[in-house]
């Protein structure tokens, strides 16, 4: 896949969704070193590409955007999309809208690019299995039109518990071989989904990727969607992420949020976050990020979004590869002091025994 230093680490990128987070710039800010970059389909436009809109040293990971689609009434729309191709409820996708989506991944120039899902979050008890078939019909289909093989596509999957996931995989196993002649161990990688509204759980989201790493091919690739943090990257990576995607650092700067280096959130020095706001904390005395050597205080680096962004990027990909050099001891450290992070490694442990 994308080499050998895991866990990875996709920065998300606002490219065409507007607002006042910041994008990244051309070329990628000096000192920061990230390689990656994720943008989501829904956002795109036909003439957004790749070595035009990022960096060409960047690698870019494209997201269907399939909470976007089934929750948009107005645009390429998931229920109206694609008419005429049998019943389906009113926030199903449908096939034209998979391949439009496919299309428009490809087009942009995506090294990798994620499925077009139908989200569990919301479904009623029957609709379940109806919401599992569709996800992997879409998958399959996918795999049947992609034009492009050097994109690599993952497929993304939706489950709350292991039953789900076993059906979920079944199915897939199904379509994959009618639609693209397939096996489970030969698509490129899978993705978990469905994680964002519980990602003040880590236990969950711990029992959730355990659950597929048993479940999944041996050595499959795994990414992780919509949930790494300084914080919980460590237990990501210890549970089977090998890559994941994180839009924290910007919507912790917009919301005036300074991320603590991990050296000193470990050590009970400070708390992992800091609100920026009257604070009289110099940055630059706790990090040397190009970001914080231009202020004298935090309360001062408020008023620049771009700043505090960068800044919280590049603790987050410091966390990473700390998580990278001992996951062990960062998890014990982490633990000491947090009691959801210390029920999550529980979790861990008891499936390693």
């Amino acid at each position: 896949m994308v080499g050998s230093v895991r866990p990875v680490i996709v920065p998300v990128h606002n490219l065409g969704a507007g607002g006042n987070t910041p994008p990244y710039w051309r070329p990628p800010p000096e000192g920061l070193g990230h390689h990656h970059a994720m943008v989501n389909a829904y956002f795109l436009r036909p003439h957004h590409r790749k070595d035009t809109h990022l960096d060409p040293s960047v690698t870019a990971w494209v997201d269907s955007g399939g909470f976007l689609y089934i929750r948009d009434k107005t645009r390429l729309l998931a229920g109206r999309h694609g008419a005429g191709r049998g019943p389906r409820s009113p926030g199903e996708p449908g096939e034209e809208l998979v391949e439009a989506i496919l299309r428009r991944q490809e087009g942009f120039g995506a090294d990798y690019a994620f499925t077009l899902d139908y989200p569990l979050h919301g479904a009623m008890d029957g609709e379940v299995l109806n919401r599992l078939r569709v996800t992997a019909r879409n998958a399959a289909l996918a795999y049947q039109l992609r034009t492009r093989r050097s994109m690599k596509l993952l497929i993304v999957l939706h489950y709350r518990d292991a039953s789900e996931l076993r059906a979920l995989l079944e199915m897939l196993a199904v379509e994959l071989r009618e639609r693209a002649g397939l096996r489970l161990d030969e698509v490129d990688g899978f993705a978990v989904g469905g994680l964002v509204p519980h990602r003040g759980n880590p236990a969950y989201i711990t029992e959730r990727l355990l659950e597929a790493r048993s479940a999944l091919p041996r050595g499959a690739w795994l990414h992780v969607l919509g949930v790494a943090s300084p914080v919980n990257i460590p237990l990501l990576y210890a549970a089977g992420g090998d890559s994941m995607d994180s839009k924290t650092f910007i919507i912790a700067a917009a919301k005036r949020l300074w991320y603590t280096p991990p050296e000193h959130y470990l050590a009970g020095r400070l708390p992992a976050r800091i609100e920026a706001r009257g604070s009289r904390l110099k940055p630059s005395e706790y990090c040397t990020c190009p970001a914080c050597t231009r202020f004298d205080t935090l309360d001062e680096m408020r008023w620049d979004t771009k700043a505090l962004a960068l800044h919280n990027l590049h603790v987050t990909l410091e966390a990473a590869r700390l998580a990278a050099q001992d996951t062990i001891n960062m998890l014990k450290r982490l633990a000491k002091n947090n009691p959801r992070i210390t029920r999550a490694v529980e979790k861990l442990v008891g499936a390693r025994h």
